[in-house]
């Protein structure tokens, strides 16, 4: 019985410098940009979108998720059809509300046109606000304006 906790204990302890070893060996875990609107199902889904494909594209260790502060039920069909257009496909995505832990383990985050909960914000260490992008303007306006701002970020990340 001893031995077999010494085994278990050893495995513990040398878990952390194995996984360190498995990660050194791939490729590391992206960093993670979070986009938060309001509802989370289509400003931020718009960025989220086309930023993951801009970092794609440029081979960019980062990675985009979107959250809504009060999130609608799905994606609305304009904006899945408008980013199909885009050759982007988010009909697998769901909106879902900002959580400490998505605000924790981001790396960026940046709020389209809201405010994050009391409670998130004070854990956010680098908050940027697109409070430019219009409202009501239409989808293609929009998606200028968002896509505008993503590819100023992604080229800023790529530097």
């Amino acid at each position: 019985m001893k031995r077999r906790l010494f085994i278990f204990l050893g495995a513990l302890i040398a878990l952390p410098a194995f996984q360190g070893f498995a990660q050194e060996s791939g490729k590391a875990a992206p960093q993670v940009i979070l986009f938060v609107c309001e509802h989370g199902a289509a400003k931020s889904v718009i960025a989220a979108a086309h930023f993951n494909r801009l970092a794609t594209e440029k081979g960019l260790p980062y990675r985009a998720i979107t959250r809504g502060v009060n999130p609608e039920q799905e994606i609305p069909s304009k904006i899945v059809g408008g980013l199909a257009g885009d050759g982007l496909d988010v009909s697998g995505w769901k909106p879902q509300k900002v959580s400490d832990a998505d605000v924790t383990h981001a790396d960026r985050v940046i709020t389209l046109a809201c405010s994050l909960p009391k409670k998130e914000s004070s854990k956010a260490v680098k908050v940027t606000e697109w409070n430019d992008v219009p409202e009501g303007a239409g989808y293609e306006a929009t998606r200028k304006a968002i896509l505008d701002r993503v590819t100023e970020l992604v080229n800023a990340l790529e530097k």
